[in-house]
């Protein structure tokens, strides 16, 4: 073994600088694998070390398959084994769990050979047939991380000291944390059906905040929930210390709080005071508001880093829910670190590297003027580090699961295309499209036939599944991944510009071109007004949005024939699924469905016998009313909305009485009978017009 006793030097100086700081700290270690991590063995004595990496080489290695398993913790030092793989959301995640007066080692192959090392993280974007030999995320981090203020060990070249200092004596604000807990312990004693939503950075002691608040309502029965009850610890820690009690990690209820996981929560329902979610940005929002439902003392922690749930784009969504909704409601941000002191370097350091800092500008340009499209290259966006954070904060505005690895999804997918649009030079507009298709007759083949899913197909491989048609997976096609407008620049129509300008730009090169997303009758009609057409609704509601994944498509250069067959299947699967599946499904998007399929004739024997029927009760009309509607679904769309509601959901959904009365806000059965009988002679009239 090598004698690195000047390393280690250096490391309990820097160590003694950190610790008198309160701040933390990246140290870089470079070269070949084997040297870094016998050198990084030899550093950390610490037992108290977290080490991601899939190498045993490593002291007490470990790969968790999710990071919501490490979040919560804090540990002296960390290590993140980047030959393992540079995974931008578990860089994230470990950095989160180190503590002042700590380290973070990462490993990696000396910088000078990072672009073109082969990542084993670059298969997690890659499509089947497309490989990346260079990687312009590891370019762009191989830049920024040298240029850091930050300790580096390296292989070839030595102890590299870039500049790093510190302030010794560093003091931390608690004040905004004490407010923090007074406003949490108010909503316990106050009126009902205020929530409160906290928003924080790691590090700002929301938590820790939660149990010293649980420790003020002794009196009060409270129940903290999170997806991870280890995530829970530094609010039992607190709790414990206000207390004057051991604590037991093992230990799901201390005094008056008691864990209790999300599902369970909803399950069982118990009964409680002051219900504290913490980490919610990682449970589904369908849960989130069935809990602001039953519960009416609430407080939402969540991390506005998005790295351990939804993202970014959820908190502020959630956040704004909260706000409509709830107008007695209240929002705190925390922005005083409490774990570390200000300005903490690791914490600028990954933000940096993984470009969290950045913020989207609203424009205040001229709405009348004409936007400026373009394509852009992932290696412009490299290069250009002022567009590329715009480009992020962008998308991650306009998505509920934005996720730091869309960084390393955006840069170094092979197969993606990205369009932008401008007004006045800033960016207004972003639209990332994927390439698919262009497979072997022998992959299409087992793929139809369910026994191959390659990656990054997965638009060509549901139309493919969908029809038992190999074209689609031979042929090109083009899927819009994410599209992303102004916010202060909606319902200008520069979403539908920038969408009609990326489609003449893939136009020559696939076939097809669509598009999967939560379904809302507001956003399938934006679709259908440019041209698409619903093939395909999820059975399953997504678990963070709540709604059903659609896939809509539109021919570009293929037959109309092959579109038309898939478009007439979906029509009835819907119709079945309605009585079914879809029996809950919105009766504003049902009718959006409705209107984008083709109408049929008639048959002259279901017209006249609904005439004839006119006068009878709705048990005896419904039966050909749903085959009238089904022949022509459109004609359910001429009549008023309430009368398309009540049709939908008593004929083709076949809701009970009691949910009709209440959906429509009726006095009861009779009203219902008179409701039905009075919209049947109004589309009599429509039909016979």
């Amino acid at each position: 073994m090598q004698d690195y006793k000047l390393y280690k030097k250096q490391l309990i100086q820097l160590e003694q600088q950190l610790a008198g700081a309160h701040h933390r700290q990246l140290v870089l270690v470079t070269g070949n694998d084997n040297w870094c991590y016998e050198l990084t063995n030899s550093l950390v004595q610490n037992t108290n070390t977290l080490t991601l990496s899939k190498h045993c080489a490593l002291k007490n290695a470990q790969w968790p398959a999710h990071i919501h398993q490490i979040l919560g913790q804090e540990f002296t030092h960390a290590i993140y084994d980047g030959f393992s793989g540079l995974y931008p959301d578990k860089l994230a995640a470990i950095a989160g769990t180190v503590r002042a007066g700590g380290v973070l080692f990462v490993l990696l192959p000396e910088l000078g050979n990072l672009n073109n090392w082969q990542d084993p993280a670059l298969k997690s974007v890659q499509s089947h047939g497309h490989s990346n030999q260079y990687s312009l995320f590891n370019q762009r981090f191989s830049s920024i991380i040298k240029s850091l203020p930050a300790l580096h060990y390296s292989e070839e070249f030595g102890c590299i000291n870039n500049n790093y200092n510190y302030v010794l004596h560093s003091n931390i604000d608690f004040e905004p944390q004490k407010n923090c807990v007074a406003q949490i312990v108010k909503v316990a004693h106050g009126r009902a059906n205020r929530p409160l939503l906290l928003n924080a950075d790691r590090g700002r002691g929301k938590s820790a905040a939660l149990g010293l608040a649980a420790a003020k309502l002794a009196d009060k029965n409270v129940i903290i929930c999170a997806t991870q009850f280890r995530a829970t610890h530094s609010s039992f820690k607190h709790l414990a210390a206000q207390l004057n009690v051991n604590y037991d990690p093992l230990q799901k209820q201390l005094a008056n709080m008691q864990y209790i996981a999300p599902d369970a929560l909803l399950n069982e329902l118990p009964e409680c005071d002051v219900l504290l979610v913490d980490e919610a940005a990682a449970i589904p929002v369908p849960m989130l508001l069935s809990m602001l439902a039953h519960y009416p003392r609430i407080v939402f922690a969540s991390t506005l880093v998005g790295y351990e749930g939804n993202g970014r784009g959820y908190t502020i969504r959630f956040s704004q829910y909260i706000k409509n909704h709830y107008k007695a409601s209240k929002v705190i941000t925390l922005d005083e670190p409490l774990r570390f002191a200000k300005h903490d370097p690791l914490e600028q350091h990954i933000r940096s590297l993984l470009a969290l800092d950045a913020q989207y500008q609203e424009t205040n340009s001229n709405k009348s003027q004409i936007p400026k499209h373009s394509e852009v290259t992932q290696q412009q966006l490299v290069t250009d580090e002022a567009l590329l954070c715009q480009v992020v904060a962008l998308l991650a505005l306009a998505h509920y699961q934005s996720s730091v690895n869309d960084l390393r999804q955006l840069l170094d997918a092979p197969s993606q295309r990205i369009f932008i649009s401008k007004l006045d030079k800033q960016l207004v507009g972003v639209c990332l499209i994927a390439i698919e298709g262009g497979l072997s007759e022998e992959l299409t083949e087992q793929v139809i036939s369910g026994k191959r899913r390659p990656q990054g197909h997965l638009m060509a491989q549901t139309l493919a599944q969908l029809s038992f048609n190999s074209d689609f997976l031979t042929h090109l096609s083009a899927r819009v991944v994410r599209i992303a407008i102004d916010p202060s620049s909606h319902y200008c129509g520069l979403g539908k510009a920038l969408l009609s300008y990326s489609e003449s730009q893939v136009k020559e090169q696939c076939t097809w071109f669509g598009a999967s997303f939560g379904a809302t009758a507001q956003l399938l009609n934006f679709w259908q007004s440019l041209g698409f057409n619903a093939v395909k609704l999820g059975y399953q509601r997504d678990k963070s949005t709540a709604e059903h994944a659609t896939l809509v498509v539109k021919s570009l250069n293929a037959p109309q024939q092959s579109l038309q067959s898939l478009i007439k299947q979906f029509q009835y699967e819907l119709f079945y699924g309605l009585l079914s599946h879809f029996k809950s499904l919105e009766w504003q998007l049902v009718s959006t469905l409705l209107r984008s399929f083709n109408d049929e004739v008639i048959a002259s024997d279901t017209l006249r016998l609904f005439t004839q029927q006119l006068s009878s009760n709705r048990f005896t009309i419904s039966p050909t009313l749903w085959r009238l509607i089904s022949q022509n679904p459109v004609i359910i769309t001429r009549i008023a909305a309430n009368q398309q509601q009540l049709l939908i959901q008593t004929v083709l959904q076949h809701h009970t009485d009691e949910q009709l009365i209440k959906n429509l806000n009726l006095s009861g059965k009779k009203q219902l009978e008179q409701q039905f009988r009075n919209t049947t002679n109004i589309l009599a009239k429509q039909l016979s017009s």
